[in-house]
């Protein structure tokens, strides 16, 4: 039952797309620093407390739904143009022990 609450999430996340804040319409947009593509990000997550509503089994908070969604979309490095990009890493958040003990 968890793990489809699990993939019934991070499916929300892509579909719901009139809600949520598009992290992953960014996923291509260069940024020249980590703190431009940190602070883009997290003003992403700050928009994004419907996952509270929707998922109140998941999410007990609005710092719960900001930590998830900054673990799931973290700033890298792309070597090859030296800029940095979101990258999304939900599933792997989603199936992280970070998520399982938050949820206990």
């Amino acid at each position: 039952m968890k793990k489809l609450a699990i993939l019934l999430a991070a499916g929300t996340v892509v579909i719901a797309r009139p809600v949520v804040a598009h992290h992953v319409d960014h996923l291509d947009d260069p940024f020249a620093t980590l703190g431009a593509c940190e602070v883009e990000r997290n003003q992403l997550s700050n928009d994004d407390d419907w996952l509270m509503d929707a998922f109140p089994d998941l999410f007990s908070s609005e710092g719960e739904v900001r930590s998830f969604l900054n673990r799931a979309f973290p700033c890298e490095l792309n070597s090859s143009d030296g800029q940095w990009y979101m990258v999304d890493h939900r599933e792997d958040v989603l199936g992280s022990r970070w998520f399982d003990q938050r949820n206990h």
